[in-house]
């Protein structure tokens, strides 16, 4: 049953959306129900929509250094949905709590969609200030009544610019023996691979690569390695990611078919140093599965290759790798 004005000349339904007054006591009112008596029995003929509306939460994906942010149905069971904005919120260590963008969402987008938001460069992790981004939907309905939905997962920004990652250590295991090289033996920190021991040698990262990262992948990735002054013999080696961050109680655990070869003539001369293109590993450095990274041999051989331990060497950047993000 409804319930009618009649509003020049013409009787209209007042909807939830509509709100008539009544004169009570001399003071008017706002209406929130209104009834009639059919037969002996009172029933509703209106009720002022006081009902919020239903807003789902977004869901942030990185794209580079923009967001893909998608939302499922927004919906209203009374009055319907008027209205809704998607909204861009940063938090800094500093700073505290920044406004982003906005986005108004259209009335054929209720049902779900998605659009991008762009990060600006000075919301973007640079080494100082940590950044994190969420976003959140507020929606109002035709009588009024507004909702704010749950924000999206916090996720770190794009780092900007190049950060520097050093070493924690550095070890050689002996898979003949076995053992990690002994402290008190000759040159234990060097990162040797080969030999008759079939050495495998380690720079160790811990968790650097992952917090560094912030779960983006960089543009370009390298590590400095050098050639121990004229140690070690010709021949093809690889670098492989490994995920133990420290010195572990047995063997590491080398992803040996993720590599890359260094192939002759790369670390012939002495004391030859290179920059290992690690961005080329299949393992991403962001995930936390890269906590080292070795020095093996391409198959079976009694050669072997040695090289300065993490910090050492040129500039002491044995093992030092380098992040880019444009």
């Amino acid at each position: 049953m409804s319930i009618y004005i009649k509003e020049s000349g013409t009787w209209k339904e007042i909807t939830g959306a509509n709100r008539p007054y009544a004169k009570v006591s001399g003071a008017w009112q706002g209406m929130t129900n209104a009834y009639t008596k059919v037969s002996g029995v009172w029933q509703p003929v209106y009720q002022y929509d006081n009902t919020i509306p239903s807003v789902p939460t977004p869901t942030a994906s990185a794209n580079g250094s923009s967001w893909t942010v998608s939302w499922g149905s927004i919906t209203d069971s009374e009055s319907g949905v008027a209205s809704a904005t998607l909204y861009q919120l940063f938090y800094g260590t500093t700073s505290g709590f920044v406004a982003g963008s906005s986005y108004s969402i259209p009335s054929g987008s209720f049902s779900g969609d998605q659009t991008t938001f762009s990060t600006p460069t000075n919301r973007r992790n640079t080494g100082g200030e940590t950044w994190i981004v969420a976003y959140y939907i507020i929606a109002t309905d035709y009588a009024g009544n507004s909702s704010q939905g749950s924000a999206s997962t916090n996720r770190y920004t794009r780092p900007y610019g190049t950060f520097t990652v050093t070493p924690n250590s550095s070890r050689s295991y002996d898979s003949v023996t076995p053992r990690w090289f002994p402290t008190d033996f000759t040159d234990p920190y060097d990162v040797r691979a080969g030999g008759t021991g079939g050495y495998t040698g380690l720079f160790f990262y811990g968790s650097k690569l992952e917090d560094t990262c912030k779960t983006h992948e960089p543009d370009n990735a390298i590590m400095f390695a050098q050639r121990k002054g004229a140690l070690g013999y010709s021949g093809t080696y690889r670098f492989a990611p490994c995920s133990d961050g420290t010195v572990p109680g047995g063997a590491p655990s080398v992803n040996v078919y993720d590599t890359i070869e260094t192939n002759s003539p790369i670390f012939n001369n002495t004391n030859e140093g290179v920059n290992i293109p690690i961005i080329n590993f299949s393992t991403q450095l962001s995930s936390g599965n890269v906590g080292s990274i070795a020095l093996i041999t391409a198959g079976v051989s009694n050669t072997y290759r040695q090289l300065y331990p993490a910090n050492s060497g040129a500039f002491n950047a044995g093992g030092v790798i380098t992040l880019t993000y444009n």
